[in-house]
């Protein structure tokens, strides 16, 4: 399978700034913590351009295609702009560092089945411990995350969900008692669990 993309990076500056490329694998931990390392050896990336200058207030698309081994795979992009202008006594020279994230996924798409997920109430922190587990072979995205009870909500953070992985997000409870359920809003379908 080969991705073929494009990313506009835009100068609103008044000066030039110049660009520079690095494409990065990346893991996820359990807890959300993000890994970098080199581009995996079983991606194959090819770049209109790895360094560049952009005008002031201009902008500039970097073209990419993408193929990998196997599927699913998945990396990122890093846009690390340079020369800003100086604002302030310190000179400090100011870099920003701009993140484009690539999936390349099979056909396939994520189903209900594949995911299994569990919830518990840790009464002492007042959080609400969600579990899930990715049984499939392709990612999934969790769009929201949401527990529920006696009234009360607390709204969660969306996230990926990675083939034969588990992820655990903890949201924080406010209400005097434990949430009844949580629900997790995927693309095409809910899941919906007690919390023990």
């Amino acid at each position: 399978m080969t991705a073929k993309g494009r990313v506009e990076l835009t100068n609103d500056s008044t000066v030039p700034l110049t660009v520079i490329v690095t494409p990065k694998s990346f893991e996820v931990s359990e807890t959300g913590e993000i890994s970098y390392g080199p581009l995996s050896a079983d991606i194959h990336l090819k770049l209109s351009a790895m360094s560049f200058r952009i005008a002031p207030k201009q902008s500039y698309y970097v073209f990419y295609e993408a193929k990998a081994d196997k599927l699913p795979a998945w990396f990122v992009m890093y846009f690390e702009f340079s020369g800003f202008p100086v604002r302030d006594r310190s000179g400090l020279n100011m870099q920003v560092e701009l993140p484009h994230t690539v999936y390349l996924l099979p056909k396939q798409s994520f189903k209900r089945d594949d995911l299994e997920v569990s919830a518990k109430f840790d009464g002492p922190s007042k959080k609400v411990i969600v579990t899930t587990f990715n049984k499939g072979t392709t990612v999934g995205r969790v769009l929201t995350t949401e527990a529920q009870g006696h009234g009360q909500k607390a709204q969660g953070v969306g996230f990926p969900i990675y083939p034969k992985r588990k992820r655990i997000l903890e949201l924080p409870w406010e209400g005097d008692s434990a949430p009844e359920k949580v629900t997790l809003n995927l693309d095409g379908f809910k899941v919906e669990r007690p919390v023990e």
